[in-house]
């Protein structure tokens, strides 16, 4: 359940953004409607300029049954920019309600060394450039896609997951005229690459038009949870992000 919450969060006349310059990461903010197995929630992701090539990535994702909140999950990651890569500095993940979980990680790209702790567990592990959190990797995606939007190769991410550095890949797989709340969306469809025999699926669409902003998102894990992520509003670098006519 909370992997797959991390993703959900994780990793959300028209202005076309189509051709934004690959290395600016544009600003925004937007609102999903959320479902597991039924269960329904709301998400919200926003992603804002600090100061020079320092960015702020956050995440909230909020479970409610008959009006009260039984989850809630604040995920939140500080990056910088330089030479169109991101370097994470530090990263928050906090779940409350019925279900308590915490966690962090700070990045030490001076001595090579992140420090990322759980509960009353840490560990270090050792950086190297490419090594994100579960979060700031998800800009990734828009930042390859503004390089090369015609790409059909395959993503490779490196990510610190607890104990361990993981190797993440995604390909992608079509592209797509997505039916939004905000109307039709073109969209690239990613899926990321498991083995044969893992039945666990995640799909994610991004909005092409509008700075590869995460449209929707599908996911099923090993145990069956099958959650939903559907953009509802954005604004993407002061624009109401919009449907096509």
């Amino acid at each position: 359940m909370r992997s797959a919450l991390i993703l959900a969060c994780a990793v959300f006349a028209a202005a076309n953004y189509s051709d934004a310059k690959s290395n600016k990461l544009l600003e925004y903010t937007a609102s999903y409607q959320a479902s597991a197995n039924g269960l329904a929630a709301t998400a919200s992701r926003s992603l804002i300029k600090l100061e020079h090539d320092s960015y702020r990535l956050r995440n909230v994702l909020q479970a409610t049954v008959v009006g009260q909140t039984v989850a809630k999950l604040e995920q939140s990651s500080e990056f910088r920019l330089i030479d169109n890569k991101i370097f994470a500095d530090n990263y928050s993940y906090q779940l409350s309600g019925l279900s308590q979980a915490s966690n962090a990680i700070v990045f030490n790209w001076d001595a090579q060394i992140a420090l990322s702790s759980e509960a009353e567990q840490s560990w270090q592990l050792p950086l190297r450039e490419g090594v994100m959190d579960p979060l700031s990797y998800q800009e990734a995606f828009r930042l390859s896609l503004a390089d090369n939007p015609a790409m059909n190769s395959i993503l490779d991410f490196e990510l610190i997951d607890g104990d361990k550095i993981e190797h993440q890949q995604y390909q992608i797989v079509a592209r797509e005229v997505l039916d939004t709340a905000l109307g039709a969306l073109n969209t690239v469809k990613l899926e990321r690459i498991r083995d044969a025999d893992d039945e666990r699926v995640t799909e994610i669409w991004l909005a092409t038009d509008w700075g590869y902003l995460l449209a929707r998102l599908e996911q099923i894990n090993n145990s069956g949870l099958h959650i939903v992520l559907e953009l509802e509003s954005a604004a993407l670098d002061g624009a109401a992000v919009r449907g096509m006519p």
